[in-house]
């Protein structure tokens, strides 16, 4: 009955897990690992003994690893500085993000709950918002703090700034659609800076996902360059050009996406070449916010990896 059960015996053993690799790789000691994760130093010992590569097991979560990765590494981090109950406080939330958005419900069954109907975690973290809204706005959140999390995700964060937005099912307008207010951006220092979610918060992205009619109900923008471009290539995106020259409409963007989209059903991604004070972006699709963030950390590791090698990085994370 209670979806804690689930926390317990199977979000928190994983990620403590990958905590434990994360600390280590930190250099902090055995013992100092022990008192941060809740364990023996015994288990911290055996942990980093069982740990082969980069897997820890299965999540038992339709989480995929490499998120859960991310946003360990970013807990680590905290926890290394001495903010305990900040890391506390990111943990537990992003549990019950993966609660809300429905990834916890198939390990849930598991333990006897039935799966119909069954909307408790939606409406525990927004109990003022309908299931459909509450599971948009879950997967919203949980996706900010992936992306939040990325080491390199600021990499890619254009002139314009970056959105991310995702729709309810048979959305009509851009109050069924919700973004960031104000877009997504990156302070001097490199981390990451957002405003909570709202419904009707961007008009462009909203009108991207209302133009394709439920086709992909999730989309992020990020910027465009010869590299990115060889990370979608490296990821297997397939992807369409298109100038916004071409579409002279209150939004190119929507306009070129209802028709290159139709072109190209297995498109994930359009990218706007630009124009004349155009500035190249690229949209990348999806049918969930967190789906689309996981891809643009993804792009972002290989993008880090080959701005390194060709120069353009070199030592830490700068602005290209």
């Amino acid at each position: 009955m209670f979806p804690e059960t689930v926390a317990s015996s199977v979000f928190v053993p994983y990620l403590r897990r990958v905590l434990v690799s994360e600390l280590r790789k930190l250099n902090m000691s055995q013992t100092d690992i022990a008192r941060l994760t809740g364990v023996t130093q015994a288990a911290v010992s055996k942990i980093l003994r069982e740990k082969q590569g980069s897997r820890y097991g299965s999540t038992g979560l339709d989480v995929p690893e490499n998120e859960i990765r991310v946003v360990a590494r970013k807990i680590a981090k905290i926890l290394s500085q001495g903010n305990i109950n900040e890391a506390g406080f990111l943990s537990n939330r992003y549990w019950w993000l993966i609660a809300a958005s429905g990834d916890a419900c198939k390990a849930h069954e598991k333990y006897g709950w039935r799966k119909s109907e069954c909307y408790i975690c939606t409406k525990v973290v927004y109990p003022n918002l309908d299931v459909s809204r509450g599971l948009v706005m879950a997967d919203m959140e949980r996706a900010l703090i992936v992306l939040w999390s990325s080491e390199y995700f600021g990499l890619l964060i254009p002139e314009v700034l970056t959105n991310i937005a995702m729709a309810i099912p048979g959305a009509k307008s851009i109050y069924d659609v919700a973004a960031v207010p104000g877009r997504i951006s990156r302070s001097k220092s490199g981390e990451i800076l957002y405003r909570q979610p709202e419904f009707g918060a961007s008009r462009h992205l909203s009108g991207i996902l209302l133009s394709i009619n439920g086709k992909y109900r999730a989309v992020i923008n990020i910027k465009y360059d010869e590299i990115v471009e060889e990370a979608l290539v490296s990821m297997g995106l397939r992807f369409k050009e298109f100038s916004s020259e071409d579409y002279p409409s209150a939004n190119p963007a929507a306009s070129a996406a209802a028709e290159l989209l139709e072109e190209c059903p297995d498109c994930k991604a359009l990218v706007d070449v630009g124009g004349e004070n155009v500035e190249s972006v690229t949209y990348i699709f999806g049918n969930r916010a967190v789906e689309v963030a996981n891809i643009a950390v993804s792009l972002s590791e290989i993008y880090y990896a080959v701005a390194v090698k060709k120069g353009k990085i070199i030592y830490s994370i700068e602005t290209l």
